[in-house]
């Protein structure tokens, strides 16, 4: 009996501390993902002067909206909690998003990221839907 009361109190700590690690290590994964993905923008950028028309929404290689999910021409997209897209690009700006894939996924309640053409790293970490409150406005753990 005292075993398993061990045991117990063992996993309900362990358990709430293996989950905040693995959202950790999902959320750097989706800002890794991210950085790639503007890496891909500017590879765009240079080819064609501006960073519009670089998502491939029709699967033929080439960019052809500028809104949209993440598509291969600009990079390849490792995670799989998250889902990436390209907000708003323009001639000279482009916003990148990378928002939890469901609702039943482990980073559902962890808030969006962004990054922007300027380098600028933005998270919603309280998930209130805006990136204005303090500590919002760069990426933490």
């Amino acid at each position: 009996m005292v075993t398993l009361a061990i045991v117990a109190v063992v996993l309900a700590l362990a358990v709430p501390v293996y989950q905040g690690y693995s959202v950790r290590a999902y959320r750097t994964q989706a800002q890794a993902d991210l950085l790639r993905c503007a890496q891909g923008m500017e590879r765009h950028a240079a080819l064609t002067m501006g960073y519009g028309n670089a998502v491939d929404l029709d699967g033929d290689g080439r960019g052809d909206q500028s809104t949209g999910p993440v598509s291969q021409n600009l990079c390849k997209v490792a995670s799989t909690h998250y889902r990436l897209s390209v907000r708003s690009a323009d001639a000279a700006n482009f916003v990148l998003r990378a928002e939890a894939s469901g609702a039943t996924s482990p980073v559902a309640a962890d808030g969006a990221m962004e990054l922007d053409a300027a380098g600028e790293r933005r998270w919603d970490r309280n998930d209130d839907g805006d990136f204005g409150d303090d500590g919002e406005r760069r990426w933490g753990a």
